[in-house]
């Protein structure tokens, strides 16, 4: 077991909510180009990315923990991390036991919590990554891309999850579990706002983005999907514009992990987002602290007006503290 990537994590393989309009949730999922799978639990509402990563939906439930997200009202169940093999979980059955509780349902998944009260599963991962071609681009006096038009989508069809943002009280505290007991690595910072942690050494530049809320409490932000382009970005963000869903913020690329992107209002508590085009990173990677200033959500974007210097997109939602 690497001991710079402990419990061999692959990623975000699922990621469950409760909602009060269950209904229009799974409308947005099927609008969003996930693809509605049958559930053994028919209380359940299955979605899948192309690559296998999940997302279910369930009624929300006060009287059921199971059903009851973070937040209040719509939100954040649970999400489940995913390893490369049994001995993993293991591990972290062991590991986990000690001070939390660790339950191992009848799929295998294993059950827990993290130190905020956020369920956390973890399975080996049934993610598999499909192959397709690749778009490519002509720039000046490098053309890649000959005799052949660019591609056009009328709809997104997500490749896979690529990260959950979380409002917390103190994203310094709230990351402490993650670096400490399950070895997450800090990416980048938003100064005193917030912090960009990835599972594994390599892969994504982030999985999981904690920051510092205005609201007090544990809220769900958003959950980014995958795509294979900015065409695909665009198409999807268009689809859905045409079918009456609110953007929240974009089109767009953001400074920190590259990654063009269009967020749109959800009935899941919190904000979807596609992204392409995101950093890929390695264990030479170096973090920085970048400074929440105006600009620092986007490089670009359109529908967000920034010249009275304050900070919009998602990090409006945060406050200055000393991470």
């Amino acid at each position: 077991m690497s001991k710079d990537n402990p419990f061999r994590f692959t990623g975000v393989e699922c990621v469950r909510f409760a909602v009060e309009d269950l209904a229009g949730a799974c409308r947005f999922a099927a609008d969003w180009g996930l693809s509605y799978v049958p559930s053994v639990d028919p209380e359940v509402k299955l979605f899948r990315a192309v690559d296998g990563s999940e997302v279910q939906v369930v009624e929300t439930d006060l009287s059921r923990i199971e059903r009851t997200p973070i937040g209040g009202g719509s939100g954040l169940c649970e999400i489940v991390w995913g390893v490369e093999d049994q001995a993993t979980l293991a591990a972290l059955a062991e590991d986990l036991g000690r001070d939390r509780r660790v339950e191992i349902d009848k799929d295998g998944v294993l059950h827990s919590v993290d130190d905020l009260g956020i369920n956390l599963g973890f399975r080996i991962t049934q993610r598999k990554p499909v192959h397709f071609d690749v778009t490519r681009f002509n720039a000046p006096g490098q053309p890649s891309r000959i005799n052949r038009r660019a591609p056009a989508y009328k709809v997104a069809k997500p490749r896979e999850i690529s990260h959950i943002a979380i409002g917390v009280d103190d994203a310094s505290e709230a990351a402490r579990f993650y670096i400490e007991r399950l070895g997450f690595l800090v990416s980048d910072r938003y100064a005193d706002r917030g912090l960009f942690m990835r599972c594994s050494p390599s892969g994504n530049h982030h999985h999981v983005f904690f920051m510092n809320a205005r609201v007090p409490g544990t809220r769900f932000n958003h959950l980014a999907f995958k795509v294979r382009d900015i065409h695909e970005v665009i198409g999807g963000g268009q689809h859905l514009d045409s079918l009456g869903w609110k953007t929240f913020a974009g089109p767009g690329r953001h400074t920190i992990s590259s990654a063009c992107f269009w967020y749109f209002q959800t009935p899941f508590g919190g904000s979807w987002e596609y992204a392409a085009d995101e950093d890929v990173v390695t264990e030479e990677w170096e973090a920085q602290d970048f400074a929440a200033i105006a600009h620092i959500f986007s490089e670009w974007t359109f529908g967000l007006e920034k010249s009275d210097g304050t900070l919009k997109g998602p990090i409006s939602a945060s406050k200055e503290q000393k991470l």
